[in-house]
């Protein structure tokens, strides 16, 4: 997005700010009482945030750390850091958006303050007769979205600390991770860069030997939680409360316990179920614990990625910790979190 968001059009553009954080409805938004200022919270629209959204409101979390909060989704890959950017919202929880360093280093007054999901739910998938390893790619065509993008970094990232060479493989752009996967199904391309949340589908595609990025780039942050610089001058408390909130949640995700308000969480957010795609993310939840109640990250993460962009000529040059980050407030919040 180019142009200038600003908070009129931020609010039209939400539709209502502050859309209710049980199921995405347009209604009157939930806002948690204790604290004097309002977080504004903004996520990327979809599936797997609204199912976040839902439980954090039916678990009573806001309340339980005093939080006073709206969410909105916004559209469009840089919809919520723009909104953020351009001071119409102050603080966004889960976000897959790749440009947050780029963006940083460009001049937004913005900074990554933790992580949402810290490990990649991704894997490549592909028809078993067709491709068998990471390797077999060479020559093939893979789905993955636009060109450098999230799926797009992340495969060439991936190639490149398994030693191959990513210039022999054709990247083509088939939409988000879940258009990815149906081009393969629909024989479009020969594997995809795509979530976990398609393992226990029955389209014939399986995922790879070598290619849970979970696994394979173990350290690799999948997901940055970010604010505005005000907002972190002004609204520390506030920030802290909504991070403690949110390490609650991950943390009872995590628990064998969460399984049928997750389920129940996910039928408020789907309007056509799709019990598969629920288990698949529930067992992925339970058994790799990809969040932490700790939403802290060190200077080796954000080094991390910093490098991983700088390689794929994303990122022209490698800041400081404290020019791009600050986890103050999450460090507060896990203390809050016990």
């Amino acid at each position: 997005m180019t142009q200038t968001l600003t908070r009129r059009r931020f609010l039209r553009s939400a539709g209502l700010f502050g859309l209710s954080v049980a199921a995405g409805a347009l209604a009157a938004p939930y806002v948690a009482r204790g604290a004097s200022s309002p977080i504004r919270i903004v996520s990327n629209p979809g599936l797997e945030n609204a199912t976040l959204n839902a439980l954090m409101d039916e678990m009573g979390y806001f309340r339980q750390y005093g939080v006073n909060a709206s969410i909105a989704q916004i559209p469009g890959a840089t919809g919520p850091f723009d909104a953020i950017a351009t001071g119409a919202a102050d603080l966004c929880m889960v976000s897959g958006y790749n440009m947050v360093l780029a963006r940083i280093a460009q001049g937004a007054k913005v900074k990554i303050v933790g992580a949402g999901m810290k490990k990649c739910a991704l894997t490549v998938f592909a028809k078993p007769d067709v491709v068998k390893t990471l390797a077999d790619l060479e020559g093939k065509t893979v789905a993955v979205g636009p060109s450098l993008g999230l799926l797009h970094t992340l495969m060439l990232q991936l190639m490149k600390e398994k030693g191959l060479d990513a210039s022999q493989v054709n990247f083509v752009d088939k939409g988000s991770n879940d258009q990815c996967y149906e081009a393969v199904v629909r024989g479009e391309a020969h594997a995809c860069c795509s979530s976990i949340s398609h393992l226990r589908d029955h389209d014939g595609l399986v995922p790879i030997n070598g290619a849970n990025l979970w696994q394979a780039l173990p350290r690799c942050t999948f997901q940055t939680a970010y604010a505005a610089d005000t907002a972190l001058r002004d609204k520390h408390d506030g920030i802290v409360a909504v991070m403690a909130a949110y390490g609650a949640l991950y943390e009872f995700l995590m628990s064998p316990a969460s399984h049928d308000a997750f389920f129940e969480a996910r039928r408020h957010a789907q309007k056509n179920f799709d019990n598969a795609s629920a288990q698949a993310i529930w067992d992925f939840n339970e058994t790799q614990r990809p969040y932490s109640k700790d939403l802290s990250l060190t200077s080796d993460d954000i080094g991390y990625l910093q490098d991983m962009y700088i390689s794929v000529g994303s990122l022209k040059r490698k800041q400081a910790f404290e020019e791009v980050a600050d986890m103050s407030a999450a460090k507060a919040a896990a203390k809050l979190v016990g």
